[in-house]
């Protein structure tokens, strides 16, 4: 269908360097004055954008609603909890605003319809699908509508799943990345799954990227250098551990690490090696480290070459060794030290 889309002035796929998200969740604990520094900070690391989550209480939860995971006392439920993350339309309007100062792409994964209008009025450039809400069907046909493209997390889809939503994506043009996605905090390494970042490409045409929560940065090293057109990861700041996403995240500094890897991999890609062809630099090192015939022993002046009297020893500027049937049965004409090379003037 596509072999790559396009995101602000970034272009996602094979061609390109993976595209890197930081994902700073809830960690702003609902404060603005947090999120616009988290956005700076992560500017600073040259990652292309900043994802946060788009959330209203009322609009996508109940007070039936448990918790993930228990980190704190200080919500009496789910729902108190939403509701403390919430930031008003113009919060959301001044974090898009920040980011654009930055130059950095401000993403946010909407929990509602309410979100979805919030998102497009400030002009989101594309929306990023969270897993749970890879089901929500009313809110998706919502984002259809705006013909922008979709990151698509599976953490909680199966292949007849994945399948069906595509068939839908495709029939209504709209370019999406599918990724691989394992909703398990901190995920364990055997179920990462990079196998699936490349047949997501090769079944279902499109670019393809891993959104993890293992928290370890040697799985998006990994990720990037097994072809991941696209990186999500969480983002954690200092050692604040009230948020969920704690041991799911890295630090601002393997965040730095990964974006240069990105960098300097694609870099290395980018550049190809004819291997028939050798540089002057590397014939010249080649004359130094390759061997040329010599004697195994110092000889005299009117000695016979015979094979036990033959060496290889360096450098290569001398007779080749592939001539030594040449040089077998000549007669010296010159005396000549173990330690010198040969030379076609010595032999008669």
């Amino acid at each position: 269908m596509h072999s790559y889309l396009r995101v602000n002035n970034k272009k996602i796929g094979n061609s390109f360097p993976a595209y890197i998200i930081a994902e700073v969740g809830q960690t702003h604990c609902g404060s603005l004055k947090k999120a616009l520094s988290y956005i700076k900070l992560i500017a600073d690391t040259g990652a292309d954008a900043v994802k946060f989550q788009t959330h209203f209480a009322s609009e996508e939860s109940t007070l039936d609603e448990p918790f993930r995971v228990s980190f704190t006392k200080k919500y009496k439920n789910r729902y108190s909890y939403w509701k403390a993350m919430e930031f008003t339309q113009t919060q959301w309007n001044k974090i898009s605003n920040f980011c654009k100062k930055n130059r950095i792409t401000f993403l946010s994964s909407p929990f509602s319809l309410k979100a979805v209008d919030v998102l497009n009025s400030i002009r989101m450039p594309a929306w990023k699908i969270a897993s749970g809400e890879f089901f929500s069907d009313q809110m998706l046909e919502r984002i259809y509508k705006t013909k922008k493209p979709l990151l698509i997390s599976t953490g909680m889809s199966n292949y007849k799943e994945i399948s069906k939503l595509v068939k839908k994506l495709k029939r209504k043009k709209v370019k999406f990345l599918l990724f691989q996605c394992i909703s398990e905090y901190p995920s364990n390494k055997k179920n990462v799954g990079l196998n699936v970042i490349n047949e997501f490409k090769k079944k279902f045409n499109c670019p393809a990227g891993l959104s993890d929560h293992s928290g370890n940065l040697m799985t998006l090293l990994s990720a990037i250098a097994n072809g991941s057109n696209a990186i999500e990861c969480h983002i954690k700041f200092g050692n604040l551990k009230n948020n969920p996403d704690f041991s799911s995240s890295i630090s601002l500094d393997e965040l730095k690490f990964l974006v240069n890897f990105r960098d300097y991999f694609h870099e290395l890609n980018t550049y190809k090696v004819n291997k028939n062809i050798i540089l002057p630099n590397v014939k010249k090192i080649k004359k130094l480290f390759a061997k040329s015939l010599a004697p195994f022993r110092s000889m005299k002046k009117g000695e016979i070459i015979k094979i036990e009297n033959l060496a290889e020893k360096k450098p290569g500027n001398g007779i080749n060794p592939k001539y030594k049937n040449k040089i077998l049965g000549k007669k010296l004409k010159v005396n000549i030290k173990f330690n010198r090379l040969f030379k076609w003037s010595h032999f008669e």
